[in-house]
């Protein structure tokens, strides 16, 4: 790109505009009003303003009449045989002329362009006309001849007029930009002890003021364009409108600080930073794809309806003055040093470029040129790629960081790890992408490979999610031996395990990926947990209150009796005491594992006091004494189990 000789901390603001049919690759920069690139005939060829009887005009004028006079002229001299004589010249001609010096007088003397409205009549009509005219009698009158000189100075004043009304009927002033309404999306989380929940761009909403031409107005710009151009002023007109259409795609993205984005900062700014300025370019990116793009290619065809094909090249060039700059910056993002916490914005620019692509890129356009769109798409898609393929390593970040996450201290109260929370919610949100991580997985499959049967059965991006769930899983095991009782242990797995279970069953996406048979085997896991609690706390209550040992030859050994129930008191105190402190974070879960502790327990104790409580003597004090607990306190206590002490509830909170 060519820079300004000054120096710019902006972005774009370095950048110099530059719009030549001849240029292959246009840059986008703040506005720039060229001058006229036609040249005034001589002086002595135009009379001065104040000389109005040079220009004096018959009221009763006959515009159609005129121009019917000046085509059988045209006619005459097509059909002579001899181009350098001749015929004489009729009266009409130089009326014809006078009319048209007439309407070209204010624009060559003051080097103004004229005021918006000033064709707007049927003699508008009749200059648009007359140069056409003009056109036919230059490309016929034999060189040399004073006619044709006169009418090639009247032609080049015709044009310059018609220049400096398209310049003015183009160009529109920008108006100050009202305050940003950007809505920055700071996901940030520390390690993986926070949750994060999804976030996702706000959708563009539509300008009704872009680009700003009525219906009435674009017509007329149809009709200097068309003129211009089919009179051999190609170049001027496309000029003249991509400056006026560069400088208006300008303003509208400085309303959206456009400015602020500098690809050169992004190595240097702190992700905390840059995070807005990414959501800023996501933004930017989204209203060109559904707005500036599809609004400035309709206008095009509207105003080149006549000349497609030269829409085609400066369409390009406009947007790819546009899209350029804002890849630079996509591109110096995708290079910086990844992380996991990273990947969700790094999902929405690769879904914002995949919709400019499919806007830069629209099979219904007929007026696209093929190469320069075919160029612009492979950069596009290779910015596209590189984001990609830092989506697939952030996975890769994202298990070594669960391998990586070593805990001496157990989470109290066997609750829900920190660590399964945020991987639930990671790969909850990282589903809800489920359209956009599927083809990029399946692109950069060879950087994910998969490592086991299972997942080389699913596609790449189901095999990559089970790969993390595995990692997790392979985690929490090593997590559940820092319990050094085995109860506890299985509370622990059985929490994990039952929320896993939960929040997969809870996103179709996730699910959809998980499946059937992977919830099925999960479940009978948290089962399995579930009963090997059971076992390990209160098989040896079950044993106490067993009539096994109590009889011997027949007879009740009290002293058996006693001891048993003595140390079943002692068992019920130690487990309400204990087990009142541990969390169940779920509450159906938290129900199941009282009700079948309940079903079992209770009944056992109710029938074993009821057949033994008479053998012991002493009356009431005495089995008081050994009969600590009545059934209905055993449901009490059982009720009481799994609350959570003080910190544990707490975390509770927190991490819910």
């Amino acid at each position: 790109m060519e820079k300004h000789t000054g120096k710019s901390s902006s972005f774009i603001g370095r950048h110099r505009w530059r719009a030549t049919l001849d240029s292959p690759r246009s840059t986008f920069s703040p506005k720039l009003y060229h001058k006229s690139t036609l040249q005034l005939p001589p002086d002595h060829d135009i009379p001065p303003d104040h000389d109005h009887n040079s220009y004096s005009i018959p009221d009763d004028v006959d515009y159609d009449q005129l121009l019917l006079q000046i085509d059988r002229f045209i006619d005459e001299l097509s059909t002579a045989e001899d181009k350098t004589t001749l015929p004489d010249i009729p009266h009409h001609l130089d009326t014809f002329c006078k009319i048209i010096k007439s309407k070209t007088r204010k624009s060559t003397r003051s080097g103004s362009a004229p005021r918006n409205g000033e064709m707007i009549t049927d003699q508008g009509t009749f200059l648009y006309e007359s140069v056409k005219r003009l056109w036919k009698l230059k490309t016929i009158l034999a060189p040399n001849t004073p006619l044709l000189d006169k009418i090639t100075k009247l032609l080049h004043r015709a044009m310059l007029f018609m220049e400096e009304e398209l310049r003015s009927l183009i160009i529109i002033e920008p108006r100050p930009p009202p305050e940003p309404k950007l809505k920055v999306m700071s996901l940030r989380y520390s390690s993986f002890n926070t949750d994060r929940s999804c976030s996702l761009s706000e959708p563009p909403t539509k300008d009704d003021d872009f680009p700003g031409f009525s219906e009435e107005k674009t017509m007329r710009i149809n009709k200097i364009v068309t003129t211009m151009i089919s009179v051999g002023y190609k170049n001027e007109c496309s000029n003249i409108y991509s400056m006026g259409r560069g400088n208006a795609l300008y303003d509208q993205l400085k309303k959206l600080d456009f400015e602020k984005l500098n690809a050169e900062d992004v190595q240097k700014l702190n992700w905390d930073w840059l995070e807005a300025d990414v959501s800023r370019w996501i933004r930017i990116i989204k209203h060109c794809s559904c707005v500036l793009i599809p609004a400035e290619r309709l206008l095009g065809e509207k105003i080149f309806s006549e000349h497609l094909y030269v829409f085609r090249g400066l369409f390009s060039n406009l947007i790819r003055s546009v899209v350029t700059s804002l890849l630079d910056y996509a591109a110096a993002v995708a290079i910086r040093k990844r992380s996991a916490e990273r990947l969700f914005k790094f999902l929405d620019m690769h879904e914002a470029l995949n919709g400019l692509r499919e806007a830069t890129n629209d099979s219904s356009d007929e007026t696209k040129d093929e190469q320069s769109c075919n160029d612009l798409n492979a950069e596009i898609s290779s910015v596209i790629d590189r984001i990609g393929e830092g989506v697939v390593n952030m996975f890769g970040d994202l298990e070594n960081s669960i391998r990586n996450d070593v805990a001496k201290t157990p989470v109290p109260g066997g609750a829900v790890h920190p660590l399964t929370r945020y991987v639930l919610n990671y790969v909850t949100c990282a589903c809800e992408y489920g359209d956009t991580l599927e083809p990029i997985f399946q692109q950069n499959a060879k950087l994910n490979q998969a490592t086991s049967p299972e997942e080389m059965e699913k596609s790449p991006m189901a095999a990559q999610i089970m790969s993390v769930m595995s990692v997790l899983d392979d985690n929490l095991a090593v997590k559940s031996t820092l319990y050094k009782d085995p109860s506890l242990r299985y509370i622990f797995l059985m929490n994990n395990g039952r929320y896993i279970l939960q929040k997969v069953k809870g996103s179709s996406e996730v699910k959809k990926v998980m499946g059937d048979d992977w919830c099925r085997r999960r479940s009978s896991e948290v089962r399995h947990y579930h009963k090997s609690y059971q076992r390990e706390t209160w098989t040896r209550v079950l044993q106490c209150i067993s009539q096994e040992g109590i009889q011997v030859k027949g007879k009740v050994d009290k002293k058996v009796l006693k001891e048993r129930l003595k140390n079943l008191n002692a068992m019920l105190d130690e487990i309400g005491k204990t087990q009142s402190t541990w969390v169940v974070s779920e509450e159906q879960l938290l129900s199941e594992l009282r009700a079948s502790i309940s079903g079992v327990v209770i009944p056992a104790y109710r029938s074993f006091v009821g057949r033994y409580k008479h053998h012991l003597e002493g009356g009431v004090k005495s089995i008081d004494k050994y009969i600590k607990y009545q059934p209905e306190d055993i449901e009490t206590l059982i009720e009481s189990l799994f609350e959570g002490n003080l910190t544990s509830m707490s975390r509770r909170r927190f991490y819910s």
